[in-house]
């Protein structure tokens, strides 16, 4: 091997090992990580195991998160289906259809829980979950176990992990479904929102 060439893979053989050698991260590195400065937004593949199914159930689409206005979340396949969760409400719209919303002060609880879990909310998160966090050379993981009504009587717990940004959450629930929701292609967007954007979050 050349004392030229000899470099160069030695260069190499770093870069591919890279995500392999780095330090794991602190819990406090992660927070800043998913922590929401102004506005994210993701795509997300979904995969639902429900008990006597062989087959899972699975949704795709994308998502937007923005600080102090709320979460939306859009499903395009298998059909569409918007999600809109604010601090006040939560909103649902099939295609073709007018929008519902749902004013159940549990589900209104359920909507601000995962705000919190999308918005890295640990102050929030802490009222309604025990939370253990590990962290390793190949990523962290953070597993969050229900400790409040309602929320201890529907989920058994529900597992965050990823490298850097959030890549999974794992859901699971107390009759032995699960959801495992995978995450890519996240982006720091800056406010303004377009005037699309700004009318998902408008009061239907």
């Amino acid at each position: 091997m050349s004392r030229l060439t000899r470099p160069l893979l030695a260069s190499l053989i770093l870069l591919l090992t890279w995500p392999l050698l780095a330090a794991p991260l602190s819990r406090a590195e992660v927070q800043q990580l998913l922590a929401l400065n102004q506005a994210k937004q993701a795509s997300f593949e979904q995969e639902k195991q429900v008990a006597g199914l062989s087959q899972p159930l699975k949704a795709s689409g994308e998502l937007l998160l923005v600080r102090d206005q709320g979460l939306w979340w859009q499903q395009q396949k298998p059909f569409p289906l918007t999600l809109v969760l604010t601090p006040t409400r939560m909103v649902q719209q099939m295609a073709g259809q007018p929008a519902t919303v749902i004013d159940n002060p549990q589900l209104l609880e359920f909507s601000q829980m995962l705000l919190a879990l999308f918005g890295s909310d640990e102050a929030t998160l802490s009222r309604y979950f025990s939370i253990d966090f590990d962290s390793t050379e190949a990523g962290w993981q953070l597993v969050l176990v229900p400790t409040l009504a309602p929320l201890d009587k529907v989920f058994a717990s529900l597992t965050l992990s990823g490298q850097g940004q959030l890549d999974q959450l794992l859901i699971a629930d107390k009759q032995g479904d699960s959801t495992r929701i995978r995450f890519t292609a996240w982006q720091d967007r800056s406010l303004p929102l377009t005037p699309e954007e700004q009318a998902r979050f408008a009061a239907h």
